[in-house]
């Protein structure tokens, strides 16, 4: 017998212990890491954590390994380095204002990710906060700037080019600049994207164009930039590559 203790009331005191005591109890000596071993302990704090995995139990259950391997925090998984690069992609933007031709241009995606050179004088606190955030990945400059009156429909279609597998993928098709947000001086068009059959379980994510503006006059705004963001799913470099690359490229 260690520390004063006896193996019957060690026996009584782990069952009524939770997990991370009796992890805590195998530390303090030989005597108590042997009796903690008993897997019976395991069972009782398993049958209160998971109480039908006691009622019907695999027959190669070990309480214990149960236990340490479900009741670690998780830790965040980082993604690998994507093989993809902006440098081998393309976007060619093509936007319309009832039915005819704005803008019209091929982007490398170095250029998007460079993001805007010069930020006009004016624009509002909020675009300032969200132009500056590490989440505002691609975007670019509109040169000459578009002076645009609100009210007629603006339309976006996006197609994608990758220069490593001579791919065309369709990123926006066709989208309306329908939703303006006046405080933060942004137009915003989204499309779901479309991903390979390799990725079935992958939906419900968009695309996002924004037309970053000034106001001019009354119903009237110039453009100075766009951005094309995925904040559905991806929030970094690496987890837009990775989601670009899932795309279903033809």
């Amino acid at each position: 017998m260690e520390n004063g203790l006896s193996d019957e009331v060690l026996k009584a005191v782990f069952p009524l212990l939770d997990g991370k005591d009796l992890v805590f109890c195998m530390l303090v000596c030989r005597q108590w890491r042997e009796i903690a071993k008993d897997d019976y302990f395991w069972k009782c704090i398993c049958a209160r954590k998971w109480p039908s995995i006691c009622k019907q139990p695999p027959s190669d259950a070990n309480y214990q390994k149960l236990y340490l391997t479900f009741s670690k925090p998780r830790t965040p998984q980082h993604l690998p380095v994507p093989k993809l690069t902006f440098g081998d992609l393309v976007f060619y933007i093509d936007m319309w204002l009832d039915g005819s031709l704005i803008f019209s241009q091929a982007v490398s995606g170095c250029i998007l990710r460079g993001g805007l050179q010069n930020t006009p004088c004016g624009i509002p606190d909020v675009l300032v906060a969200h132009l500056t955030a590490p989440d505002c990945i691609l975007m670019m400059e509109v040169e000459p700037k578009l002076e645009i009156t609100m009210g007629p429909s603006i339309t976006v279609s996006v197609l994608a080019h990758r220069k490593d597998t001579k791919k065309m993928a369709c990123v926006i098709n066709k989208s309306t600049f329908d939703y303006i947000d006046s405080n933060a001086a942004r137009a915003l068009a989204y499309e779901y994207l479309r991903f390979s059959p390799r990725y079935p379980f992958i939906s419900d994510i968009r695309a996002w164009m924004s037309l970053l503006f000034l106001y001019k006059g009354t119903n009237v705004i110039e453009v100075f930039g766009i951005e094309l963001d995925f904040c559905d799913a991806a929030r970094s470099e690496t987890e837009i590559l990775w989601l670009l690359d899932m795309l279903d490229w033809k």
